[in-house]
């Protein structure tokens, strides 16, 4: 009976080595396989991209100057710092902007009026018209946003208010609310900016 376990047991174990050995045959012809179709020039898989493009973001970021009666929305580190020395409160970060072109996006431009002391960012060709017949001064791009709606972006609306004299671009809701309670009014949607 002893005899008989012992054998069993050796075969067992001779079937769990033989088994081992056959995965690590099939391991070497399918990198054998591999090879020769990397040799015969024929791509059997593409491999995904370690690091793909992805393009930078610049928060958009609103700021308010009491004095003034004047919000101001920044998407670069300059209009940043133009902010700060203008004694412009930050409020809150409404989006991002792509800091580079892409495709299907469109700058953000930004004007400054004197008279009215009012910063004002557009992306279209009306509110850049719209800008330019009232006075304001092309200032520069803030950035870039998206021309439709895409995955994880909201849209970019454009608010008024004429007993100020100023407008707000607005995506968070806490902005849009705090626009309407004041009196604005709803101009148009800019274009889409990632927000998350």
């Amino acid at each position: 009976m002893m005899g008989r376990t012992m054998v069993l047991m050796g075969s067992v174990s001779a079937a769990r080595e033989n088994a081992r050995f056959r995965r690590q045959r099939l391991m070497i012809s399918a990198a054998t396989l591999l090879a020769a179709a990397g040799i015969a020039g024929t791509t059997l898989a593409a491999a995904p991209v370690a690091h793909a493009d992805v393009p930078s973001l610049y928060p958009l970021y609103t700021w308010w100057n009491p004095d003034r009666g004047d919000n101001f929305t920044t998407g670069n580190r300059n209009d940043e710092n133009s902010a700060t020395a203008a004694a412009y409160l930050p409020i809150r970060k409404e989006a991002f902007v792509y800091e580079t072109q892409q495709p299907g996006t469109v700058p953000l431009h930004l004007f400054w009026s004197d008279s009215r002391q009012d910063n004002f960012s557009t992306a279209t060709q009306v509110g850049i018209d719209s800008a330019y017949s009232a006075g304001y001064t092309y200032i520069g791009i803030q950035g870039y946003i998206n021309t439709g709606q895409e995955p994880g972006t909201s849209p970019l609306y454009q608010f008024w208010s004429e007993a100020r004299q100023d407008n707000v671009i607005a995506v968070d809701q806490t902005t849009i609310d705090s626009a309407y309670s004041a009196g604005y009014v709803l101009i148009r949607v800019e274009g889409y900016a990632p927000h998350y």
